[in-house]
């Protein structure tokens, strides 16, 4: 079966190894390379407990993808040769309040009843964990499952085991519409042309931009995230994921900190601001004071692909059963790499639905007006 995907972010590039693996014949279209849109700015972290803001469904489809990321990243790493860098050391969300302190400690029932390991750490067991936590802290809470993942290095180790299985990848080249035909699709991108069986649409916030035929516009909108990368030169540096009130941190073996995350409702706009910067910077010295004395590597932008009701959009159009949708990931596009791919190549490849896709479902929202 001849398969195009759109898109190579990481669920693109999730979803084309998962197909090549299994034997189809994958090219990949994508109008700048392997993970440089939002996957770029990534942090990677992979904490369904705390991103899920309690919807049930949601956290049910990535609790499940976690749970398939060890096998997900160890086969990645075997079929490409290239090394991942992955860690599943914990969260720690950190209370420098009181307000903080019942809030976490409300969620501990439904932690105990989901079966989810995890602690309430007093403020010594804290200073004794994580000693680059502020001394004001009143306490965390620890969740063992969870850990986060270098994006980037799971893209290029996902990109090489596709090209292993034979898989392409043409850049840059951006598809503007498809069409389907009687025995397949056919897919326009400037005055290129392109026929397949079927084509999977993975172009994060740009999925809106491609025109389908027969179908509505997808309504993808684009949500800014600025994080900084700082060198970290305390002594006791993080060792797990910390969330404060007001930021994350992820560490990395190279002693390297990314703290995140702004939200930002700038359209299309990918440039970094002073203001986020001043923001980061100060939430990060309270949760780590240590903080004061990283220097700034860089500024990473992404933009997060964002649904009108917050869930992913996954699943094949109505009109068009060729054409198969996986966008709208939000700020979990990593967590849901795993789960989305295998979605999307049981669908294609088998004609098989999970029943996820039953709310994920791009005609949820119904007509919409297509695009000029």
């Amino acid at each position: 079966m001849r398969v195009l995907v759109i898109g190579a972010g990481v669920i693109g590039v999730a979803v084309a190894d998962a197909l090549a693996v299994r034997g189809a014949d994958v090219t990949v279209l994508d109008m700048r390379g392997p993970g440089r849109g939002a996957s770029f700015a990534s942090a990677g972290i992979l904490a369904p407990h705390v991103e899920s803001h309690h919807e049930a469904r949601f956290l049910e489809l990535a609790t499940r993808s976690l749970d398939m990321f060890d096998a997900f990243v160890a086969s990645a790493s075997e079929r490409s040769g290239r090394r991942v860098e992955y860690a599943r050391t914990g969260t720690l969300e950190v209370a420098l309040d009181e307000d903080d302190v019942r809030r976490l400690e409300g969620a501990q029932p439904r932690l105990r009843a989901a079966g989810v390991a995890h602690a309430w750490l007093t403020r010594d067991e804290l200073r004794g964990r994580e000693p680059a936590v502020s001394s004001a802290a009143l306490g965390a809470l620890l969740i063992e499952p969870h850990g986060f993942v270098g994006v980037r290095s799971l893209i290029a180790a996902l990109v090489q085991s596709a090209r292993v299985s034979g898989a392409t990848f043409e850049v840059p080249v951006e598809a503007v519409e498809i069409d389907s035909r009687r025995d397949g699709v056919e897919i326009h991108a400037g005055s290129s042309r392109y026929t397949a069986d079927a084509v999977v649409v993975a172009a994060g916030t740009w999925s809106g931009r491609v025109r389908i035929a027969q179908a509505p516009r997808l309504d993808v909108r684009p949500v800014r995230g600025q994080l900084l990368h700082l060198s970290w030169t305390a002594v006791h540096a993080p060792s797990r994921v910390v969330w404060g009130p007001r930021c994350y941190t992820v560490p990395w073996s190279d002693r390297s900190l990314l703290v995140g995350a702004t939200v930002e409702d700038v359209g299309f706009d990918e440039g970094t601001t002073v203001s986020a910067i001043h923001q980061l910077t100060a939430a990060v010295h309270e949760l780590l004071p240590e903080a004061r004395t990283a220097s700034l590597q860089e500024v990473r932008v992404g933009l997060r692909p964002a649904s009108a009701d917050g869930l992913p959009i996954v699943g094949p159009l109505a009109t068009t059963p060729r054409v198969i949708i996986a966008t709208g990931h939000y700020r979990n596009g990593v967590l849901l790499a795993p789960i989305t791919a295998a979605i999307v190549r049981d669908h294609v490849l088998e004609g098989r639905s999970d029943p996820a896709t039953s709310w994920m479902t791009p005609d949820r929202f119904g007509p919409a007006t297509s695009p000029a």
